[in-house]
């Protein structure tokens, strides 16, 4: 089973700029209707990527023994990737702002379609993490129902952080708030060095793995 999907699946669901955006969401107009589509907007374009990058794996024989070599090769890759990028966060110096981005003022000022599209440009490009747990689970030997169970599984993972607080506002937008607030000013805070500690984490598990796999 690629249980290893897992803990990388919930690395890729600290995304700060989609916790800012619906932080903004709740303090908008008709904010319960634009939670709930800025979640469905993350989810159209998570989950079609996953279903596509699971199924090529399988289509290329990434599952099959004959193709262990490449698999690792391809964890080996992804994990350089990864510490690589690790690198570049950790040395970068971002020049202090306050104002949101346009695309998360697109999420607060437009209506409920602009809100969609706000969440697709969000979550659009998938991350080397998301990516890396996905390739965990294309390269294992599943039939077609584990497959798909187990992209439904990295999906509701990564938009983890999305979907919980989309509930808790749907029930209780009072106190769901002010702790959505806390959580997005320590992210602000400390998002670059813990997303730098997560990369290079898994990068270097998945450079291990990938080089003892093709030892």
């Amino acid at each position: 089973m690629p249980v290893q999907a897992i803990p990388l699946a919930l690395a890729a669901s600290l995304y700060p700029l989609g916790i800012a955006a619906l932080l903004l969401l709740t303090e908008a107009v008709r904010a319960r209707s634009k939670v709930a589509v800025f979640l469905a907007g993350a989810v159209a374009c998570t989950l079609p990527i996953g279903f596509l990058v699971v199924f090529a794996l399988h289509g290329i024989g990434l599952d099959q023994d004959s193709k262990r070599s490449a698999s690792y090769g391809l964890r080996l890759a992804i994990g350089v990737v990864l510490l690589v990028a690790a690198l570049v966060i950790a040395r970068w110096s971002p020049r202090p702002h306050n104002k949101p981005s346009r695309v998360i003022r697109l999420a607060r000022q437009g209506g409920l379609i602009g809100v969609f599209v706000a969440a697709v440009a969000l979550y659009v490009l998938p991350s080397p993490v998301y990516l890396a747990a996905l390739e965990v689970v294309g390269s294992t030997k599943l039939d077609t129902a584990a497959r798909a169970g187990w992209v439904l599984i990295v999906v509701a993972l990564v938009l983890v952080t999305v979907e919980v607080p989309v509930l808790l506002f749907l029930l209780a937008p009072g106190s769901t708030v002010p702790r959505l607030r806390a959580l997005d000013g320590w992210l602000g805070r400390n998002a670059r060095t813990l997303l730098a500690m997560v990369l290079a984490a898994i990068g270097l598990w998945e450079v291990i793995d990938g080089v003892v796999g093709l030892l």
